[in-house]
């Protein structure tokens, strides 16, 4: 009785075949594994030796004012917080006070960098590489630009320039990724 039992267990749809893989269940579909060793979504990015990057905020559009000394934009708290004068820990200026839509990073810190006019989104990783390869501090922006920043709390941020007019309102799309700890 104990090994008909045992053979019946052993047997039935989803059960391991003993090499380690899942046999197919009753409707024909293969089943899942917990210990697969496939995740069920592409990561945000990874880093070699280290986490994966979580989405801390966006892909969402952030509205700003260019007009003048234009806004200060903060990408370290919970959702972006924007500013028509100096916010503390601000991590990019959007403004035209020259005339020309502009991104500006505060203290001249060379954590912005520019990206091609086409392509994929990038990942977190990709993007934090490109700020180490371009950085800069500065860019003058026009509708489809692209660019990485890191903020001044390790943040990694992918902003796409969705409107720039020299004057009113412009808007970025933006995604902000919390980094793993190296």
């Amino acid at each position: 009785m104990v090994g008909i039992l045992i053979t019946v267990l052993v047997s039935r749809p989803g059960s391991s075949d003993g090499d380690g893989k899942a046999a197919p269940a009753s409707d024909g579909r293969p089943s899942v594994s917990p210990s697969s060793s496939a995740p069920a979504q592409p990561p945000a990015s990874a880093t070699p030796g280290a986490g994966t990057a979580q989405v801390r905020y966006g892909p969402a559009d952030v509205a700003a004012d260019v007009t003048n000394s234009g806004s200060y934009i903060e990408l370290d708290t919970s959702q972006p917080v924007v500013s028509g004068s100096s916010v503390k820990g601000g991590d990019v200026i959007f403004g035209a006070s020259l005339g020309d839509p502009t991104l500006f990073v505060p203290g001249s810190a060379s954590s912005l960098a520019p990206l091609p006019a086409s392509g994929p989104a990038p990942s977190a990783g990709e993007c934090a590489e490109s700020v180490d390869r371009n950085g800069t501090y500065t860019a003058d922006v026009k509708r489809g630009d692209r660019f990485c920043l890191l903020t001044d709390q390790g943040h990694v941020a992918y902003l796409r320039v969705v409107t720039a007019p020299s004057t009113g309102q412009g808007k970025l799309n933006v995604t902000v990724w919390d980094m793993p700890a190296a």
